[in-house]
């Protein structure tokens, strides 16, 4: 069977599509599980907190966006004294 151009990059799509929604190249193991939580220092930014603790292979993008949907965060912002969840199978260690 003769797959066109047009159905390969619809099924690139598609399974492109689940990946993103099955969480991507982390399976973070339950949506409401979640790692070690930490306190926000002066100067620290969730994109330093990816540097720091994504894990091999995960995009620091995807980092974010995990932090921000697992405190319910609207922005990036930090403020000194907020504590925040990291994902599960992140270790605290900075």
């Amino acid at each position: 069977m003769l797959v066109t151009g047009a159905a390969f990059v619809l099924g690139v799509l598609v399974a492109l599509a689940l990946l993103l929604f099955a969480g991507g190249p982390w399976a973070f193991a339950g949506a409401t599980e979640h790692g070690p939580v930490v306190t926000v220092e002066s100067g620290d930014t969730l994109w330093a907190y990816a540097e720091s603790y994504a894990p091999e292979g995960v995009e620091p993008q995807a980092f974010v966006e995990e932090v921000r949907r697992l405190n319910g965060m609207e922005t990036p912002r930090l403020t000194a004294g907020q504590e925040i969840v990291l994902p599960q199978g992140v270790t605290a260690q900075k």
